[in-house]
């Protein structure tokens, strides 16, 4: 598994920058200035504190070296984004939301928080630059409810709810989904409800998002109180199914419902792993009534990441093709920044504290085999 790792800051890209057809001599002489100087943003940083909860919102900004290293990786990851499936950016796009919802005891919360705020989700989404419509199609919805498996939970695993895109019965199904009740042993059936999400009626020509919510972990990672260390009898593996939804152009975002979620062994550097397949992000969220934001700005980044590929494929294919990836990122980051791109992106306060030894773990659930291979690698590294 390829995932584009950040080179050591003393890395300098030195090009011929003539030989890019996509890049005028002006530009290439800005980027590399700015290369030299090396300068740095980001999309998750220390930041002020504003209020008692982590700062987070979604706007415009100038094209973090974070989204453009998810640009890279999914250009590399997917041959389909280099046959120019979308010719212009000024077409629109089409996205199929998809969201995994834990109904457990501990998530009312968020589930309210989910309905009370679905109409200014769709709502932007749909007038966003990268969708710019008013046709409810070009947005559809689907939801996926998951407890857990018998003898924790006796109620249901995994409820759905397929993809429709009138307003009306989305608010139906919402309606229809169960209240936050049961769950048992702390783990619950999350990799049963990834499995259900790779069988969803996607359509074909449209981006592909999916964005989990849960405080808990799957079984079988290593996080204590698991009734299946080793995961459930006749469940897939979520590394498989992460990488399935990677073949089938399913980005999976992760809402960390905190701090339950960072009381788990393991499980937050699981799903930094998992998502990473895909190209997507964990999002910390300690207050649900911003929930709709981390939503909006988790489905805008992928959009944004779709339309940047879009804009810079020529560009990509002449830098991919003689250069290591960590040195394609930074050229096109510093690129974008001449140019003055800027993108919707999810803009939060760092709330987590990242070592070594977590970024190791991170890239150990990213590139491990299964989560055996995972467990055992981590257990040799330490």
């Amino acid at each position: 598994m390829l995932y584009v790792e950040e080179s050591p800051s003393t890395a300098v890209v030195h090009d011929d920058s003539a030989n890019l057809r996509t890049v005028s001599q002006a530009e290439a002489e800005a980027v590399q200035a700015l290369l030299f100087s090396d300068t740095r943003d980001r999309v998750m940083m220390p930041m002020a504190r504003r209020s008692s909860h982590p700062y987070i919102e979604t706007r415009k900004a100038p094209v973090s070296e974070d989204l453009v290293k998810r640009v890279v990786y999914t250009y590399l990851m997917d041959p389909a984004t280099k046959q120019n499936a979308h010719t212009s950016r000024t077409h629109g796009l089409k996205l199929d939301l998809l969201f995994i919802l834990d109904l457990t005891g501990s998530q009312q919360p968020y589930i309210d928080s989910v309905k009370s705020s679905i109409n200014s989700i769709c709502a932007e989404i749909l007038a966003s630059d990268h969708v710019n419509s008013a046709q409810p199609g070009d947005l559809r919805v689907a939801f996926i409810g998951f407890r857990d498996h018998p003898p924790q939970e006796d109620s249901f695993v995994t409820r759905e709810w397929d993809f429709v895109s009138d307003i009306t019965r989305i608010h139906a199904n919402l309606r229809s989904l169960p209240g936050a009740d049961g769950g048992g042993d702390g783990p619950e059936a999350v990799t049963a409800a990834l499995a259900r999400a790779l069988t969803m009626r996607w359509r074909n020509d449209c981006n592909r998002v999916a964005v989990l919510i849960s405080d808990a972990p799957p079984h079988g990672i290593g996080s204590q109180g698991d009734y299946w260390p080793y995961g459930v009898p006749g469940v897939p593996d979520p590394l498989d199914l992460a990488r399935e939804m990677l073949q089938k152009k399913i980005t999976l975002h992760f809402v960390a419902c905190e701090p339950s979620l960072s009381r788990f062994h393991n499980a937050l550097d699981f799903y930094r792993g998992l998502t990473r397949i895909t190209a997507g992000i964990v999002v910390p969220l300690l207050d649900a009534r911003v929930m709709s934001t981390c939503i909006i700005g988790s489905a805008l980044e992928s959009l944004a990441i779709q339309d940047l590929i879009n804009e810079y494929r020529e560009t990509l294919k002449e830098l991919v093709s003689s250069r290591d990836p960590s040195l394609v990122v930074k050229y096109l980051h510093a690129l974008m920044r001449v140019r003055g791109r800027t993108a919707d992106q999810l803009i939060m306060e760092n709330i987590y504290a990242m070592s070594d030894d977590r970024k190791e773990n991170v890239e150990i659930w990213s590139s491990a085999r299964s989560l055996a291979d995972a467990k055992a690698r981590l257990e040799s590294y330490y």
